[in-house]
Protein backbone atom coordinates (compact mmCIF):
# COMPACT_ATOMS: atom_id res chain seq x y z
CA UNK A 1 0.00 0.00 0.00
CA UNK A 2 1.27 3.32 -1.03
CA UNK A 3 1.61 5.52 1.75
CA UNK A 4 -0.58 9.25 1.80
CA UNK A 5 2.53 11.24 3.41
CA UNK A 6 6.21 10.87 2.94
CA UNK A 7 7.71 10.60 6.50
CA UNK A 8 9.97 13.95 5.43
CA UNK A 9 7.11 16.01 4.86
CA UNK A 10 5.20 15.06 8.15
CA UNK A 11 8.24 16.03 10.15
CA UNK A 12 8.21 19.22 8.60
CA UNK A 13 4.27 19.63 9.52
CA UNK A 14 3.45 22.05 12.23
CA UNK A 15 1.58 20.12 15.24
CA UNK A 16 -1.89 22.16 14.18
CA UNK A 17 -1.81 21.18 10.86
CA UNK A 18 -1.06 17.46 12.17
CA UNK A 19 -4.19 17.59 13.78
CA UNK A 20 -6.05 18.82 11.37
CA UNK A 21 -4.95 16.13 8.83
CA UNK A 22 -5.86 13.42 11.70
CA UNK A 23 -8.95 15.25 11.75
CA UNK A 24 -9.32 14.46 8.06
CA UNK A 25 -8.15 11.36 7.52
CA UNK A 26 -10.62 10.25 10.43
CA UNK A 27 -13.48 11.47 9.36
CA UNK A 28 -13.06 10.56 6.05
CA UNK A 29 -12.26 7.20 6.30
CA UNK A 30 -15.19 6.77 8.54
CA UNK A 31 -17.35 8.53 6.52
CA UNK A 32 -16.49 5.75 3.76
CA UNK A 33 -16.65 2.91 6.06
CA UNK A 34 -20.24 4.16 6.11
CA UNK A 35 -21.12 4.22 2.50
CA UNK A 36 -19.66 0.75 1.55
CA UNK A 37 -21.92 -0.35 4.65
CA UNK A 38 -24.78 1.46 3.38
CA UNK A 39 -24.21 0.58 0.21
CA UNK A 40 -24.47 -3.53 -0.01
CA UNK A 41 -25.72 -3.59 -3.60
CA UNK A 42 -22.25 -2.53 -4.83
CA UNK A 43 -20.97 -4.44 -7.51
CA UNK A 44 -17.19 -6.23 -6.07
CA UNK A 45 -15.20 -4.25 -8.01
CA UNK A 46 -16.94 -0.81 -6.45
CA UNK A 47 -16.56 -2.63 -3.26
CA UNK A 48 -12.53 -2.98 -2.97
CA UNK A 49 -11.81 0.15 -4.34
CA UNK A 50 -13.59 2.08 -1.30
CA UNK A 51 -12.05 -0.62 0.56
CA UNK A 52 -8.81 0.48 -0.80
CA UNK A 53 -9.38 3.87 -0.37
CA UNK A 54 -10.70 3.68 3.27
CA UNK A 55 -7.35 1.40 3.74
CA UNK A 56 -5.16 4.13 2.69
CA UNK A 57 -6.89 6.66 5.18
CA UNK A 58 -6.06 4.69 8.11
CA UNK A 59 -2.62 4.03 7.08
CA UNK A 60 -2.45 7.50 6.94
CA UNK A 61 -4.08 8.26 10.24
CA UNK A 62 -1.23 4.97 11.89
CA UNK A 63 1.38 7.78 10.07
CA UNK A 64 0.09 10.94 11.65
CA UNK A 65 -0.31 9.11 14.83
CA UNK A 66 2.86 7.74 14.99
CA UNK A 67 4.58 11.19 14.08
CA UNK A 68 2.24 12.87 16.85
CA UNK A 69 3.65 10.54 19.27
CA UNK A 70 8.00 10.58 17.88
CA UNK A 71 7.08 14.62 18.84
CA UNK A 72 4.66 13.86 21.85
CA UNK A 73 2.17 15.82 20.67
CA UNK A 74 -1.51 15.40 21.99
CA UNK A 75 -4.74 15.51 20.53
Amino acid sequence: MKAMYHPDDLAAMDPLVLMKNLDHTRMTSRRLSYILQQQVHLYTPEANLLREKIDTYVEAERQIEGEMARRRIRA
